[in-house]
């Protein structure tokens, strides 16, 4: 496949031309691989870009690239003769029958992976991690390597010492581990033997990113942790964009995926513990919820993108929260778990509030999350995206260590 920014298009009856700070990719996919395919359009989505994704192999190639993005999250629309393409955030459009002809790709040592967690986020990242050859799998970090799983951990692999992890010196950990301790010792210890480490653990992440910026810095180490707020939207990389542009002056997120999923089944009439239960089920609340409930998990990732857009270092406990609870008083209305950083006013915390006014929040499907940044001259920038859920979260991953792979 092909990747070619362009970073304007002459105008012409049926292409409109994108604004200067809106490029445009243009990758022509091999849809016989539908979700190698996604991943190469959802970089260019998170890198701020718009797409046109051509679909090559065979009439039903727009339709497997259409369902394997909405299986991350991304939004992808099939315009038809005389539509203008490039309006659209990613536009699939029907290419040739044939793959496109990949060429020999240059032979290259894999890189070695120590995966640390293989729950929802690790044993999605693990069946990639071992189909694909520029990677080996040289660990699998576990509590129980006994344990039965949905994902098989080949012989051999399964550890439950962090030291014995390391010991197997890898290239790069990738550390979806969901205990905030054990995940940032971790992630300390590999940063400082020169590991390069990929992290989708917002607790261990926001609670001391500027230290651990510092630590891989001096150790020539890479840190990335895109999947540790949004899921597989790009909120993040959102942030940075708008903070190239001025002066941010207010974070404004719907960040947790578990609360948001209970609040809609609330707005529906039914019961918390039900909702709960249901959230649960479907992958996006972990068996211990309190992170989510408490807004201990949104006030993490409020902290990450305090560092990431204003570079202030906000204690994760000093963050005011609200609890999500049967007991709990609501306001009337559609209501959202908001996490919010106002600079003018200082006012900093985790509340539920009613939002039926703001479109960008009102209509939020289950886990997904939306942001809004605001810079001081009023320009705004927003984003939305599946914030939890192990396709989209472990999305975030691959697309972490693509760029490890492509800046090596």
């Amino acid at each position: 496949m092909t990747a070619l920014p362009l970073p304007r298009i002459p105008a012409a009856d049926d292409v409109s031309s994108p604004v200067a700070d809106e490029p445009v990719a243009l990758l022509q996919l091999d849809l016989s691989d539908p979700v190698e395919a996604a991943s190469a359009v959802y970089r260019q989505v998170r890198r701020g870009r718009r797409v046109v994704a051509v679909a090559c192999g065979g009439a039903e190639a727009p339709a497997r690239l259409a369902e394997a993005l909405d299986a991350i999250g991304v939004r992808a629309s099939r315009p038809v003769p005389g539509d203008a393409p490039l309006c659209a955030g990613v536009a699939i459009v029907a290419g040739s029958a044939a793959a496109p002809d990949r060429g020999a790709a240059a032979p290259v040592r894999p890189l070695r992976v120590a995966l640390a967690g293989c729950g929802v986020v690790g044993g999605g990242v693990l069946p990639r991690l071992l189909s694909d050859p520029r990677f080996e799998v040289v660990g699998v970090l576990v509590r129980d390597p006994a344990k039965a799983r949905d994902v098989v951990i080949p012989a051999g692999l399964a550890l439950s010492d962090p030291a014995a992890l390391l010991a197997r010196e890898p290239d790069v950990v990738v550390e979806a581990i969901s205990d905030a301790s054990t995940g940032l010792a971790l992630i300390r210890a590999a940063l400082s033997r020169g590991v390069d480490v990929v992290s989708a653990n917002k607790q261990a992440v926001g609670g001391d990113l500027p230290g651990l910026t510092a630590l891989a810095e001096s150790a020539g180490a890479r840190l990335l942790y895109s999947a540790s707020v949004g899921g597989g939207a790009p909120l993040i990389e959102t942030v940075r964009r708008a903070a190239a542009q001025g002066k941010i002056v207010r974070i404004k997120a719907v960040l947790n995926g578990t609360c948001n999923f209970i609040l809609n089944r609330l707005a529906e009439g039914g019961a918390f513990d039900d909702a709960l239960g249901a959230a649960r089920d479907a992958g996006f609340a972990e068996e211990d919820p309190s992170a989510d409930l408490t807004g201990l998990d949104a006030a993490a990732k409020l902290a990450i993108l305090a560092y990431e857009g204003l570079g202030r270092s906000l204690r994760i406990e000093a963050i005011a929260r609200r609890s999500l609870s049967a007991e709990a008083l609501l306001p009337a209305g559609r209501v959202r778990q908001i996490a919010r950083l106002d600079v003018p006013s200082g006012l900093v915390g985790v509340a539920f509030e009613a939002v039926d006014g703001d479109a960008l929040f009102a209509v939020l499907p289950d886990e997904a999350n939306a942001l809004r940044v605001t810079l001081a001259d009023g320009r705004t920038f927003t984003a939305t995206g599946r914030g939890a859920g192990r396709r989209p979260t472990a999305e975030s991953v691959w697309a972490d260590l693509e760029d490890l792979i492509e800046a090596a």
